[in-house]
């Protein structure tokens, strides 16, 4: 059963205000006819939003040939695709709060981690696998703006204790993360899909290859050090589907992950 609307709005209210233009642009990148002139004016109207997603297309995550000088040219070097993976991820983090903190850094890298291993894990092209990826563990910001080290500290210790955390956080603010992610994309006008996928990651056989490629990659990167939603800590080795137990063994592949999401946080600096 859902938690009452009522029950929730209080964590909503406290979710930091992201800018229209970075809603606006993750709405529109949903789009799948979007195109090319509508993202580049776009991302354009905010100086610092193209600032941040030209020096990542500049970063070493892709390995430009000659220096990329404008939006547009960006689209034409990365490709659509790729650039709005960009913006997308300059415009989450410029509206993250308490960057500094030892909690929003872990929970920063694992959200680019699952971006990045759920979009290459996926069993077959999904489209928003990225986009799902980055945003499922939003609902965490607004239990921290919320909760504050009360929250901190419930994380840490279900995850030490080896706790199932959204039981624990259901149990002291009446709803959970995942939850909060998928109400907060609902509310943010992002496709039912990616509200799903967001949602649904802690929960096995959700029937959405979406969802199995986010929570593919939520269970993966916080098994190689990569931050935690603090779900699937408990499972163990014996447990791990085929896809993850396969991935988990492959050592040069999880040294390219890590790689990519040092790229994508030196690139955002």
């Amino acid at each position: 059963m859902r938690t009452p609307a009522r029950a929730i709005s209080q964590f909503l209210k406290r979710l930091p205000a992201f800018s229209p233009i970075a809603v606006k642009l993750m709405s529109l990148v949903a789009d799948e006819n979007v195109s090319f002139k509508e993202v580049a004016k776009l991302i354009a109207l905010d100086p610092a939003l193209s600032g941040r997603t030209l020096r990542m297309a500049n970063s070493g995550l892709y390995a430009r040939r000659q220096e990329v000088h404008s939006v547009l040219h960006a689209i034409a070097m990365v490709g659509l695709d790729r650039l709005t993976q960009m913006a997308v991820t300059a415009a989450l983090w410029r509206g993250v709060p308490h960057r500094t903190s030892p909690f929003v850094k872990a929970w920063w890298r694992h959200s680019v981690a699952t971006a990045l291993i759920g979009e290459h894990t996926a069993v077959m092209p999904i489209d928003h696998a990225y986009t799902a990826g980055l945003l499922h563990g939003v609902g965490q910001l607004a239990l921290l703006e919320h909760g504050g080290q009360e929250y901190v500290r419930l994380v840490n210790e279900s995850v030490s204790s080896g706790l199932d955390l959204q039981e624990n956080e259901r149990a002291m603010y009446g709803t959970d993360h995942a939850e909060l992610a998928g109400l907060i994309l609902q509310a943010w006008g992002l496709p039912e899909a990616l509200q799903d996928a967001a949602a649904l990651h802690h929960c096995p056989n959700a029937g959405s290859m979406l969802t199995d490629a986010v929570q593919m990659g939520c269970i993966v990167a916080e098994h190689i050090g990569f931050g935690t939603c603090g779900c699937h800590r408990q499972l163990v080795a014996e447990d791990f589907p085929a896809q993850v137990a396969e991935l988990i063994g492959n050592q040069h592949l999880l040294d390219v992950f890590a790689t990519q999401v040092n790229s994508v946080e030196c690139s955002l600096i």
